[in-house]
């Protein structure tokens, strides 16, 4: 019983210090993907939170325009 115990108390340390959140890594925004049409917001995602390597590949993503509709990220 107290081995089993032990055992469970291990595993919880090992994942409370290995599965760490992106908020504790200070690198975080959260973004939306927004519409504009002749420059007049017409949708908007809702804002999920990124963080780390894929931060930063949301960021470099250039603005998509296709006629007078661009679509990019807005990360705050």
């Amino acid at each position: 019983m107290i081995k089993n115990i032990a055992k469970a108390l291990i595993v919880s340390l090992f994942f409370a210090f290995t599965m760490t959140s992106c908020e504790l890594l200070g690198n975080c925004k959260t973004c939306s993907k927004v519409t504009y049409v002749d420059g007049v917001e017409t949708n908007r995602t809702p804002g999920v939170l990124y963080c780390g390597d894929k931060l930063e590949e949301i960021e470099s993503e250039s603005p998509v325009t296709i006629g007078s509709t661009t679509t990019q990220w807005e990360c705050d």
